[in-house]
């Protein structure tokens, strides 16, 4: 549907955000009340509002708004990779922050000696580092439960 969707959830799809996050897509969460203000934050940069709030739908809005029905996780993520024609490429994931929404870059293992464990240090292959929150992230179990996540659930 949309080239590079970007999109903005209320406080309670958080877990959704960072799914999302994770698949590659730039997902915020707004942490106030859902409402006008969200709107015109998604307006000014261009995101898809997710919420579970059925009576945002009568607010006047020019943007694109989708309200999540489904109660778990799973069910919410297959909807809004249905509704968006999301595409799931192995090479788009673990490229944002799943914190703080920022895209990582690629930082030297020898920059992160001190702070990852002595085992990641010796057996991974590449780190990346989200220029904001400074969190350090590699392949590892948590990618590849996620992997198992998605795929048990029939997401990809």
């Amino acid at each position: 549907m949309l080239d590079n969707p970007k999109f903005i959830a209320d406080a309670s799809l958080g877990k959704l955000a960072k799914w999302l996050r994770f698949l590659g897509y730039d997902a915020a969460v707004f942490y106030k009340e859902a409402g006008r203000e969200m709107m015109r934050m998604a307006d000014a940069e261009d995101r898809i509002v997710l919420t579970r709030r059925r009576d945002m739908l009568k607010r006047q809005f020019s943007g694109i708004l989708f309200v999540i029905a489904d109660d778990d996780l799973a069910s919410q993520l297959r909807s809004v990779i249905s509704k968006f024609s999301l595409r799931i490429e192995k090479e788009n994931m673990l490229v944002r922050c799943l914190r703080c929404n920022e895209a990582l870059r690629t930082v030297a293992a020898e920059k992160v000696r001190e702070v990852v464990p002595a085992y990641v240090f010796e057996h991974g292959a590449a780190f990346n580092q989200c220029p904001s929150c400074r969190g350090i992230f590699w392949e590892g179990t948590h990618q590849r439960n996620s992997l198992q996540f998605l795929q048990r659930n029939k997401i990809i």
